[in-house]
Order: C-alpha cells, then structure tokens, then sequence
C-alpha cells in the first residue's frame, strides 16, 4: 500500500513513521529543506522536498499510484486545499487531513463534506477521547476498547507487591478463577509473548485482554478496582483540555479546570459556566490547600508541556488525588511515566495514528491499533468463508511468530478462546501481534 504524506513536522512524522513499521509504502513531501533533511536521515521512506500543493511535487512524491493521501502539515487551509488539488487532478482513493479546528471537525463529523476530503482527523479530539474513555473506566490503566467485542485490553504496570509478581500465568489463571488472558509483556524494552508457564516480573507491562464484567471481578480481587472518578482537575485549558473538560461536563462530572494563561481562563469561563476555573500556577503548592484539589477523584494534566504533565501527575497524587492521567508524546517518557506511578498517559500523535490506521484499513481488516509504544499491533478482522483459520482448532492453526488471537466475537457474544476453540465464518477475531501488521495476518483470515 503506497501512501503519500504531506508534512513533516511533529505529526506527519509521527504518521510517517508509523506507517512505515506497518510496513506501508510512505513517501513524505514537505517544504522546510532542515525538516526535510532531518525526515530523510531518520525515516526509511523517499522525501520530497517541496510545496505539497504543487501538483508537480505531487508527481514527484508518486502521487499517481497511491493508495492514500495525508496531508499533516501545520495548518488546516493548506490541509484542506491540498486534499482538494490532489482529489481534482488525480485518482487517489482515499485522502485525509489532519484538521486542528474544532468547527470544520465537527462540519465533518456532521456529515457535511469538505471537498475533496474523505476524513478529518483531529489529534486533539481524538486524544481527548481517549482521556474522557480511560476517567469513564477509573484510570486505574490504559484501556483500549472495541467496537463490536465486549472486550477491554487494559495495560497494568506490576510492581513487587502487585498480585501478579512471582507467579506463573498458571498460577494467576487458578487464583482469579476468571476468563482473561495475558495477550503480551513489554519487559526491557522487549516483548514476550506468554505461555502458561511464563512468570510475572516486577516491572513488567501486562497487557491484559478481558470482558468488562470479568475486569471489573478481577481488578477488585488483584486490589485495584477503581471508584466512580466524579470530580475532576484538569491542568491546561487549551485545545485538548477544553475537549476533555466538554465532554466530561457531559458526563455531570464536576470540573475545576486550571490554566496560569489569564486569556485562557476568561474563555474557559464564558464556554464552561459550570466549571470552576482557576487562574493559577499548579506548582503553587497553595492551591492545593485552598481550593482543596486533594480531595479530587482525578487530576488530568493537558498543558503542551510533557515534563509539567508528568510532575504536575505525580505532584497530584502525592497530595491525595486518586488518579492522574497525563498527556506524553515521547516514547521514553511514557514508559517513565508509568515507572513512576501514573495511572495512565494519552499520546495525541498515537490517537491520530490509530484514527487513521482504521480508516485505511483494507479487505476484511476492521481496525488496528498501535500498542506497546507502537512496538506491538492490535487487530480486528472479518472472518471470511473458508479461511484458513476456521474449522479447526487454534492450536493447529500456524499464524506468524509473536500473533495470537485473544477475543472472538459470534452472534453478540464475546470468547477469550484456548487452543481447542474453533472459529467459524462470520466471526470478529481480535489478534495481537508483535513484529507483525495486520497486513501479514490478513491472508489467515480471508477467502
């Protein structure tokens, strides 16, 4: 699959790179000769150096064979024209655009369509999902949730004293007396794929695949079932932190939402009249006792400061907030963050990724998902009529080295199958993969 993406700043990059560990063909066009330099020393793709609304340019970048269009530069007009060009002069099936204001996103989202765009994708909103879906299941982990699958795969950080360290996957499966599986341990920047006998480590990220009543069982015996989170700290009130405080508002959530911008602030007020927005420094360590935040379910750190997220979280909870959620782009920091007892980080660039790696998806592919710091791959497909993973059992069936399947969904119901579990056309399989895309998986499961 060709895909052409225009700009290589902190998001096309970010797009670009993942596109390629999915083992796309990627092409980047950007203007900035230092941003172009940089994209061809560190990406294994062809870069293009110029204006992306120069359809010359676009030949250049192969435009006429691709499959897809990307436009991610820094600004929504260029985005949309350039969409626009490459629709008008060119036969590309599918073209996106990365979109930052929340009016055309939503003229989108309406069904309005913007000419020559097939699908917006805004990092912001699509961040702020993510959030507002982790407070709605406690924060206790990262959660990653399927459409047509009664299933939840949560990432849980153990430590020497969790449940799960010393023991084998055997040993837990007996404890918990409960149907999940262990679809992955990030361990050492490695992963394992694990079987009965593999033991639980201090340290280790389990990635834990369960329906949403069986989580809830399991969370309460291991000690971290989490409480309804119903008042809510949101530190930053720009983009992102104005989506989450919106739809937690939705929710009756109860919101105090703090931003040392004064600007920021009257806005928040005049948008959120049922919030109550602070204009203050959350390093202040007086705002804590006079507007008695240690007493929050929650604090929800979205400045454009990934530093300040990660100390503002663990300053949070050191006073007594139950849970912090932090927004974190880099790879290093989001393991950092989970090593230093945050209960769960959002990556906008990671959303927008997952956004538009569902709707690229091709053949009986339903979604993909990047896991793991995008070292690891969660995917759903389509059953089809005489693949060859059906009629027969999933211990006889040779998928690639690191794949499994870890959920079935057959007439709205919901298995976490074992090695005798036969799947059948019509099915919705939920594999796990590291080191391999959906692409490599999808020939298992079609005609």
């Amino acid at each position: 699959m060709k895909i052409v993406v225009a700009g290589a700043g902190e998001v096309g990059f970010h797009i670009a790179s993942s596109l390629i560990k999915d083992g796309k063909d990627v092409v980047l066009v950007e203007k900035n000769p230092a941003r172009a330099k940089y994209a061809s020393s560190h990406l294994d793709c062809l870069v293009v150096t110029g204006e992306a609304t120069n359809p010359d340019v676009l030949k250049e970048a192969g435009i006429t064979n691709a499959d897809a269009f990307i436009s991610a530069t820094d600004y929504d007009e260029v985005n949309m024209i350039t969409c626009f060009i490459v629709a008008t002069e060119f036969d590309v099936p599918v073209k996106i655009a990365r979109v930052r204001n929340v009016s055309y996103s939503k003229r989108r989202m309406q069904g309005k369509a913007l000419a020559g765009v097939d699908y917006v994708v805004n990092p912001e909103i699509e961040a702020a999902k993510t959030i507002v879906s982790t407070v709605q299941h406690g924060a206790t982990s990262d959660i990653f949730l399927f459409e047509d699958l009664n299933i939840q795969l949560r990432d849980i950080i153990v430590d020497e004293d969790a449940f799960f360290c010393g023991k084998t996957l055997k040993d837990i499966k007996r404890d918990l007396k409960e149907e999940f599986l262990i679809a992955g341990i990030m361990r050492d920047d490695e992963i394992v794929i694990p079987d009965g006998d593999t033991v639980i480590l201090d340290k280790d990220h389990i990635y834990l695949v369960a329906s949403s009543r069986s989580f809830v069982r399991m969370l309460k015996k291991v000690g971290m079932h989490g409480k309804k989170l119903k008042s809510i700290v949101i530190l930053g009130g720009g983009n992102i932190g104005h989506h989450v405080a919106e739809m937690l508002l939705q929710q009756g959530k109860s919101i105090k939402i703090i931003d040392k911008d004064y600007e920021i602030c009257k806005t928040l007020t005049a948008d959120f009249p049922n919030a109550l927005v602070l204009n203050a420094d959350i390093s202040d360590e007086s705002i804590f006792e006079d507007e008695q935040l240690f007493n929050s379910d929650a604090i929800i750190c979205t400045t454009h400061n990934e530093e300040l997220n990660i100390l503002a979280a663990i300053y949070g909870k050191s006073k007594g907030i139950k849970r912090a959620v932090a927004l974190v782009n880099k790879s290093n920091y989001i393991t950092i963050s989970d090593d230093l007892g945050i209960d769960s980080t959002v990556s906008p660039k990671v959303s927008s990724v997952n956004a538009i790696l569902k709707y690229i998806r091709k053949g009986n592919i339903k979604s993909v998902m990047k896991v793991l710091n995008g070292m690891a791959e969660v995917a759903e497909f389509f059953v089809a009529h005489g693949s060859e993973v059906t009629e027969r059992p999933l211990k006889d069936i040779k998928l690639p080295k690191g794949s499994l399947v870890v959920a079935v969904a057959r007439n709205n119901r919901t298995f976490i199958p074992d090695g005798n579990f036969v799947m059948q056309s019509g099915d919705i399989a939920l594999t796990f993969s590291a080191g391999n895309t959906a692409e490599t998986l999808q020939p298992y499961f079609s005609e």
